[in-house]
């Protein structure tokens, strides 16, 4: 299988040792080709045949970079594997913090620019000074032993050394190329804090707070009856007799604890429906083939049919209204309709106690003729 979406999002990992060799496989175009939602980076690969096989720098070495002046040391925080990319942290010889809201990775180079640090040694005096000096010595051509399978911690694992460092160690400047075995590095173990009265102690977690019930002894006597929820929830009342045999809270709430939005139970309840409806329809066509009253087979059919689909459309009308009742909609049209005709009373009320105060050119209109 060629490498999916995952392993290519994923692929800059912090685990020093090789689980497996899929960084090997090509890539599928469509992954690289995109198109790419705004602000998503266009993933990195190199062609299969320049991946490298066997990593000997990892997440935790200390490298520094060649034709870098400075000779800074970085700590190497991720590599991808598919792009022959290492992650390298923010510089460790230099003094200062990482800003609040900022990570400590520094810059992605090249797996072919790092040069790996092997140790500090002490080196003889050069010049005019007189007390030996400290240089760090990076490897400037690395080996490696023949890669076995570690089935006990399920990955792959080698030796790695280094043929020739830079600069020359002391001991070996005068002699033929020595091999210098370079340890990986060591897993800093995760440091656990003591817990807090915010946190829940060991004791607590260990404790046994549930109590199997009583099963009979042999297997010809009957089992305990399990006691039925609304037992259960009494019986917590004071006064209330106890349970008659224990039984755990999973048998009572399995309703309420299961989630009824789950695939399963969306795919049961619509799997009911439909043979809900194939029934009904068996039952319109028995029904009219009963009865055929000078009808052929056929037009009975077709006629259950028609009426079974009107019943499903009076089924869907009559749901929708019961939905419609249960979410509140009708009594807020009632209210609605309260408030209405109330302020239509009021209007009708403030017009007919309406009174115009006197004042001139005002005419009363005359009464109606008699007939």
């Amino acid at each position: 299988m060629p490498i999916s979406a995952k392993e290519l999002a994923y692929a800059a990992t912090t685990q020093a040792f090789t689980r497996n060799f899929r960084h090997l496989l090509p890539v599928p175009r469509f992954l690289v080709r995109g198109p790419f939602l705004p602000g998503q980076s266009r993933p990195k690969d190199t062609k299969p045949k320049d991946r490298i096989k066997h990593w000997n720098i990892v997440p935790g070495d200390f490298v520094r970079l060649r034709g870098d002046t400075k000779g800074a040391i970085h700590e190497v925080f991720r590599v991808n594997k598919i792009s022959n990319r290492v992650l390298l942290k923010k510089e460790i010889n230099k003094a200062g913090y990482v800003p609040e809201g900022q990570n400590g990775v520094g810059v992605s180079v090249p797996y072919s620019q790092c040069q790996l640090l092997i140790g500090r040694y002490e080196y003889p005096p050069e010049g005019e000074a007189t007390e030996p000096q400290i240089k760090p010595v990076f490897a400037s051509r690395l080996t490696m032993s023949q890669p076995y399978w570690y089935a006990k911690g399920g990955y792959w694992i080698w030796r790695r050394y280094a043929v020739n460092t830079t600069p020359r160690l002391p001991k070996f400047s005068d002699q033929a190329p020595v091999s210098i075995r370079i340890p990986w590095p060591k897993v800093t173990a995760v440091s656990k804090p003591e817990p807090s009265l915010y946190d829940t102690t060991a004791d607590a977690v260990n404790e046994v707070t549930y109590t199997p019930p009583a099963l009979p002894s042999t297997l010809l006597s009957p089992a305990p009856r399990i006691p039925t929820e609304q037992e259960y929830i009494t019986s917590f009342k004071p006064g209330k007799p106890a349970l008659p045999s224990s039984a755990p809270v999973e048998v009572h709430l399995s309703k309420e604890l299961s989630n009824p939005h789950s695939r399963a139970k969306k795919q049961a309840r619509w799997q009911a429906f439909q043979a809900r409806q194939k029934s009904l329809l068996t039952e319109f066509i028995a029904a009219e083939c009963a009865a055929l009253n000078g009808r052929t087979r056929g037009e009975a059919r077709a006629e259950a049919m028609w009426k079974w689909q009107n019943h499903l459309q009076e089924e869907r009308k009559a749901e929708l209204k019961r939905r419609w009742r249960n979410r509140g909609a009708e009594a807020a049209q009632i209210r609605t309709n309260r408030r209405k005709s109330r302020k239509a009373a009021k209007r009708e009320q403030k017009l007919a106690n309406l009174v115009l105060e006197d004042a001139p050119n005002q005419v009363l209109p005359k009464a109606p003729a008699a007939a």
